[in-house]
């Protein structure tokens, strides 16, 4: 039996809607951000909970670790350097020896505005932790008022709170690890991140007369090349409910 044009025109319309939703339906599956795949450069470490983690071997941008004036990679003493810029505050020690942690909290001056940036110091470590609210704090000193301190606060690369995944994604590249919970929809993107640096002349210099003590007829050229780094430690845990961005918590390394 012969097929109609009408026939030919539905089957054709068909052929047409099904090319065309192929492409939605590929969109609508990657519409969520992925994780970095596995790399030979990667390594594993073990949290403080006992747990296996991957670590990318990459950077980011310093203006990472900038926010309301205030740089973990500053060079000097941590909580003067954010006094002078956000006013003092009676610090919170907890822990002791390599768990050991002082904390610094300041918040938003507005009554309607509940953000907290809160500024911490371990043995090694520095980090601070921008939130929507007062969770983060776990003491019951009150946190200072600051007028730098508000809701569209933002690193110096743009990080912020209220932001989508794909945003901070944008920012940081693919995370190390994605928690999901789609039943209350509360989201988190991991970074674990590890950069071996040179060392600067200025930051060697103290080290390499060290060795040079010791050893008078050390061969200096040598020493550097094999020696003359240090490795910088990066953690960002970014949590997300109903793909917005209510807290960052980012914690800054550098060992020698």
């Amino acid at each position: 039996m012969p097929i109609s044009p009408f026939a030919r025109r539905n089957a054709a319309l068909s052929f047409l809607c099904i090319v065309m939703a192929i492409p939605i339906v590929r969109l609508y599956g990657q519409d969520r951000p992925q994780v970095a795949p596995p790399a030979k450069s990667d390594s594993y470490a073990t949290d403080d909970h006992g747990r296996k983690i991957r670590v990318q071997h990459r950077e980011i941008a310093a203006a990472n670790f900038q926010i309301a004036g205030v740089d973990l990679a500053f060079r000097g003493d941590f909580f003067p350097h954010i006094f002078k810029l956000l006013g003092k505050f009676t610090t919170v020690a907890s822990g002791d020896a390599s768990t050991a942690l002082e904390e610094a909290c300041y918040r938003s001056a507005e009554e309607s505005d509940n953000t907290h940036l809160i500024f911490g110091e371990g043995e090694v470590d520095r980090s601070f932790i921008l939130s929507s609210d007062s969770s983060a704090w776990k003491w019951k000193s009150p946190c200072n008022r600051s007028t730098k301190i508000s809701r569209v606060l933002a690193t110096s690369s743009g990080l912020h709170l209220g932001q989508t995944q794909e945003q901070v994604i944008a920012i940081l590249g693919l995370p190390t690890e994605r928690v999901r919970n789609i039943k209350n929809g509360r989201d988190e993107l991991i970074y674990e991140l590890e950069a071996k640096k040179k060392m600067s002349a200025h930051d060697l210099a103290p080290y390499l007369q060290d060795e040079l003590k010791r050893y008078p007829n050390l061969d200096q050229r040598t020493w550097i090349q094999n020696y003359g780094f240090y490795d910088l430690s990066v953690s960002v845990h970014a949590k997300f409910t109903n793909n917005s961005l209510t807290k960052l918590i980012i914690s800054w390394s550098e060992t020698y």
